[in-house]
């Protein structure tokens, strides 16, 4: 392969993800769980039937989301300060361990 082929591809491949934070954002991890004061931790977030299903945030202890069981749209921004906007019935993986979700 070409010199200048080789160097195009590494830098294209550098660039892939430049957008993704990859460090947590200031202040995000006050409490051992994460939450900034009143704990807003849930294992069911937006799901229909769960407990936190009218609350303004939720703190979910995972990159991995489900949206299965969830009736609207759901905001996700995770420690590393990577958002989604998340759709009903659909599974998202973030890259950090933490995400804060609200309605989108």
């Amino acid at each position: 392969m070409e010199e200048k082929n080789k160097q195009h591809i590494i830098l294209k491949l550098e660039n892939t993800n430049k957008n993704m934070r990859n460090s947590p954002l200031p202040g995000f991890n006050k409490l051992p769980c994460g939450c900034t004061g009143t704990c807003k931790c849930s294992t069911e977030g937006y799901k229909r039937n769960s407990p936190d299903v009218n609350r303004d945030m939720n703190i979910i202890h995972s990159g991995d989301i489900t949206m299965k069981g969830v009736d609207f749209k759901v905001k996700g921004t995770d420690n590393l300060g990577n958002t989604k906007i998340m759709k009903p019935g659909k599974n998202y993986k973030f890259p950090g361990n933490i995400v804060k979700e609200t309605r989108a």
